[in-house]
């Protein structure tokens, strides 16, 4: 039997999103430091706070939302 990594799930949240006019993109890895990388690209790029599960959906990161000056 081929067993499958376990996933990495990135939830990307918008603080605002949930006044009903937002989304919640979840995205699945299966590599922790691809997952991280692209998290924090996200979070930069986005100004979204985005958070890193296992598959188990315990936390094993979190990036908070950028702020501007």
């Amino acid at each position: 039997m081929i067993q499958k990594p376990p996933l990495i799930v990135l939830d990307v949240s918008n603080p605002a999103a949930f006044s009903g006019k937002g989304s919640i993109i979840v995205l699945e890895y299966t590599n922790e430091d691809a997952a991280m990388r692209v998290a924090r690209k996200i979070a930069r790029e986005t100004g979204r706070a985005v958070t890193i599960r296992s598959e188990d959906m315990r936390v094993i990161g979190s990036i908070p939302a950028a702020t501007t000056h």
